[in-house]
């Protein structure tokens, strides 16, 4: 087999993935042909598929040496500190590769992608606009010069590279969420709402749901409440029994809704368990921490049994671990699995349970010493049930902390948000409280975290059963 048959035969290993035999044959003919440029570059590219980067990147540079005119090995070397995260030197690579070959486009794709991970995304540009000159609709590029445009204020520019990307791939999920996403952030949500339906006729994922959910929230802010009753319409048609569409439908009714469906609170928090704890901390969220402070000030008489309703991934846990609170045993009771798992992770609880409060609260009589809980309750707007169900499973004179939104102009009753989620009044509370034989101790006016530049002020209760 001639060395060019066998380079061949390499590149179709590479090309179907099976970069060990691939590789195995490189090396065979490399025992014979070592100054065969083509065969380092296969060989390295052998060796880039199977995600050893180190050789790879020795195979690349042999290969440059041997042949100083080939564009090819600078071009995959860069490729390798791309990988790498070594982007300084990936572009010095560049700049060597263009001056043996100026019309070679990927050349100018290394160098975007790296500038742009370099956040100098004005270059990056310039360097993906000489690309598109030479592939005019690539779609990667086109993709990735969208995204460098986006973190600029070049909105029409952006806009114009995602239009031509999706006039070519209409239906990749990738390119719909990044194009919806830059929508959003850019304040165009009334195109934002239809791409996400768009991608959701594509590709259904309970994020996207949850995404489309809150462009909605933010239309109804801006008073599109006409708008945003025809795009939930449109959303309902196709999606019938989705949990977050039929939430969004009953926030347009208002008041009629007593409380968020149990499957609707576990697709929101499945959907960002993940990214939970960052945005939370973008949000100034200190809700946890007003209620381990308080639990700070109470003395038990010995180390407490604990409940946390509504754990989510931990964050009261985390709170009270800060404080150096001790306690006996502590339950974290959640509806979205993921986020138990997350919560697991800081290995802070007794036990961990996916469940309802509803449904756990009277399955558990006379057992905790306190319940904490840190705005789970804004998913639910009659708490009649729950605070019974809080007082048959407290000890007697267990203790209570939690937190709710406030409800500022109706502080006799709870009433529904256009995000869907709850407020709640302080003389509701205190009445609901006393009707459940549950004493409240004090009532404080806290600011629980930040939503758009603006505090969200609520209430930190402390109850004791009777």
């Amino acid at each position: 087999m001639s060395i060019s048959e066998t380079v061949t035969l390499i590149n179709s290993k590479n090309d179907r993935e099976e970069y060990d035999s691939a590789l195995k044959t490189a090396l065979e003919a490399l025992k014979k042909q070592k100054g065969n440029y083509s065969l380092w570059i296969a060989a390295g590219n052998a060796y880039y598929g199977l995600k050893d980067f180190e050789h790879a990147e020795q195979a690349y540079k042999q290969a440059s040496v041997l042949n100083q005119k080939d564009v090819v090995s600078l071009s995959n070397l860069a490729g390798v500190y791309f990988e790498t995260k070594h982007y300084e030197q990936g572009l010095n690579v560049c700049q060597q590769a263009l001056q043996r070959d100026s019309d070679y486009t990927n050349i100018y794709i290394h160098q975007g992608n790296m500038l742009s991970c370099l956040n100098r995304y004005d270059e990056a540009i310039s360097a993906y606009q000489k690309a598109l000159e030479k592939v005019p609709d690539d779609p990667l590029v086109l993709y990735n010069m969208a995204y460098a445009c986006s973190m600029t204020p070049q909105t029409k520019k952006t806009k114009s590279y995602y239009e031509r990307l999706l006039s070519q791939c209409p239906d990749d999920p990738e390119y719909l969420f990044a194009y919806a996403s830059f929508l959003e952030k850019t304040e165009q949500l009334d195109e934002a709402a239809q791409t996400y339906l768009a991608l959701l006729a594509v590709k259904e994922e309970p994020s996207t749901h949850i995404m489309l959910s809150g462009c909605l929230y933010n239309m109804l802010l801006l008073h599109q409440n006409e708008r945003v009753y025809q795009l939930t319409d449109q959303w309902l048609e196709r999606f019938p029994d989705n949990p977050v569409a039929c939430h969004m439908l009953k926030t347009l009714k208002g008041n009629e809704v007593k409380r968020a469906s149990a499957d609707y609170v576990k697709e929101l928090f499945d959907a960002f368990a993940e990214s939970f704890d960052s945005v939370l901390e973008g949000l100034s969220y200190q809700a946890p921490y007003l209620v381990a402070q308080a639990v700070e000030n109470i003395a038990f008489a010995s180390l407490p049994s604990i409940l946390d309703l509504g754990c989510g991934t931990g964050l009261c846990a985390q709170a009270l671990k800060e404080k150096n609170i001790s306690f006996s045993t502590m339950v974290g009771v959640d509806l979205s699995p993921q986020m138990l798992e997350k919560a697991a992770g800081r290995k802070l609880y007794t036990s961990l349970e996916e469940n309802d409060f509803l449904s756990f609260l009277p399955l558990h009589s006379d057992q905790f010493d306190l319940i904490i809980s840190a705005d789970a309750f804004t998913y639910l707007g009659d708490l009649s049930e729950l605070f019974k169900g809080m007082q048959n499973a407290l000890k007697k004179k267990g203790k209570a902390v939690f937190t709710v939104s406030l409800n500022q102009d109706d502080p006799d009753h709870y009433a529904l948000e256009p995000s869907g989620r709850f407020m709640h009044g302080e003389k509701y509370i205190k009445n609901e409280l006393k009707n459940n034989s549950l004493h409240l101790e004090s009532v404080s006016f806290v600011e629980l975290r930040q939503e758009l530049g603006n505090p969200v002020y609520g209430l930190l209760a402390i109850c004791e059963k009777i």
